[in-house]
C-alpha cells in the first residue's frame, strides 16, 4: 500500500510542495526534482528537519550506469531513521529496492548483481520513524562502483 501512496504523494508534491497524507505516511517534503530542462539530474541532494512520522525524498535519478549510491546521515544525535531507495522503469510507478535503519547510511546497488533495476530511475528516501525530530542530509547519485 506504501508504494502508490509514496508515488502518487510524490507526484502532488512536485506540484504543489508540502503535501498532508494519510495516517500512514504523515507527509513527504520533496527536496529536489527534475526541471523541465532536465527531466532526469545526474545526482540529487538535500537536508533539513523531519518531525515524526514525516518523509523525505531527493530524485527522481536516472542511471544507466553501472551502479547508483544512497547516503545520508542524521547530524543532530544519535537516531536511526529509516533510509530506502525506490525504483521505476519508467518513472511512474516506483518499488522499494532497499531499506534499512542507520544513524548514518551508505548503500550501493550495483548493475551487475541487479541488472534488472538497469536502466532506471531511483528516489532516495528517509522516513522519521522515531519519536524524536531529525535533522538531515541526504544524496542519491553514481554509485563508486
Amino acid at each position: 500500500m506504501r508504494k502508490p501512496i509514496l508515488r502518487m504523494l510524490f507526484l502532488m508534491a512536485l506540484v504543489g510542495g508540502l503535501v498532508v497524507a494519510p495516517a500512514a505516511i504523515a507527509r513527504v517534503t520533496v527536496i529536489a526534482h527534475a526541471s523541465a530542462v532536465a527531466r532526469a539530474p545526474m545526482q540529487s541532494s538535500g537536508s533539513g528537519t523531519l518531525t515524526p512520522g514525516a518523509i523525505a525524498c531527493v530524485g527522481p535519478f536516472y542511471s544507466n550506469g553501472t551502479s547508483i549510491e544512497l547516503q545520508g546521515q542524521v547530524t543532530n544525535g544519535s537516531y536511526s531513521p529509516k533510509w530506502s531507495i525506490w525504483w521505476s522503469a519508467d518513472d511512474t510507478t516506483y518499488t522499494k529496492k532497499f531499506a534499512d535503519h542507520a544513524i548514518g547510511i551508505t548503500h550501493d546497488i550495483l548493475r551487475s548483481q541487479n541488472p534488472e533495476l538497469f536502466p532506471g530511475y531511483f528516489l532516495g528516501c528517509v522516513n522519521n520513524d522515531t519519536a524524536y525530530t531529525i535533522d538531515y542530509t541526504i544524496w542519491i547519485g553514481p554509485g563508486q562502483y
